[in-house]
């Protein structure tokens, strides 16, 4: 059970590939690559960019995943959460598997409201990724990195617990504003409200530093 999200992980990417050279043959001229923020159509590609380059971005992350524990400098720490590093994994390469098949629906006839359709899998990885969070142990490569965390496992704790919290209800709101309101107005709630999530847990991270009693520029 411990492989499981790992081969999950890359059971997406293949499903993704399988997908494209399924669509391709069946793409023809000029399809949509880009939608503006209104979420219309004001972009058009060659067949090959909207059938290969998402699958191709999959990939590239699945390789990313699997270097990160051998290069990594806390490599026990890295261990000890590898369940949840993979299922990290797994939650990026399902939003991108989502995303891949609402930018391809346009090309098969089905309309969609983009910027709406768009807000939903990226509700989902935020929730998902605030749920996993407290897990994350002290590492350079995923979590919330700053030099406060980096420098004191307490620290990184219950900044995590803390910004695990945030990332959740950044999500749900994530959620609530695809089905609240306009495609362009959902986009930029989700990111005032991540960048706030984001933020505040580095300044949650300070302030835990501080209060922790050390002083001076943290020691890594």
């Amino acid at each position: 059970m411990q492989a499981l999200p790992k081969i999950l992980a890359f059971a997406m990417a293949i499903l993704a590939m399988v997908i494209s050279f399924a669509v391709y043959p069946l793409l023809s001229g000029a399809v949509p690559v880009h939608w503006n923020d209104v979420g219309q159509v004001d972009g058009y590609g060659p067949p090959w960019i909207a059938a290969f380059l998402m699958p191709l971005i999959m990939a590239i992350v699945l390789l990313v995943f699997v270097a990160i524990p051998k290069i990594a400098v806390f490599k026990k720490n890295m261990k000890s959460f590898e369940k949840q590093y993979w299922l990290l994994g797994l939650v990026i390469e399902l939003f991108f598997l989502m995303f891949y098949a609402i930018t391809l629906l346009p090309n098969f006839g089905v309309e969609t409201g983009f910027s709406t359709l768009f807000s939903l899998p990226l509700g989902f990885m935020f929730i998902a990724i605030g749920l996993l969070m407290p897990s994350f142990k002290r590492n350079f490569f995923v979590g919330i990195r700053t030099p406060w965390t980096l420098a004191s496992d307490k620290v990184w704790n219950k900044t995590h617990k803390f910004g695990g919290t945030l990332f959740v209800a950044a999500g749900s709101v994530s959620l609530a504003t695809a089905f609240l309101l306009p495609g362009e107005q959902s986009v930029l709630a989700i990111v005032g409200v991540v960048l706030a999530a984001a933020l505040a847990g580095v300044a949650y991270s300070y302030f835990e530093f501080r209060k922790s009693g050390k002083k001076g520029n943290p020691k890594i």
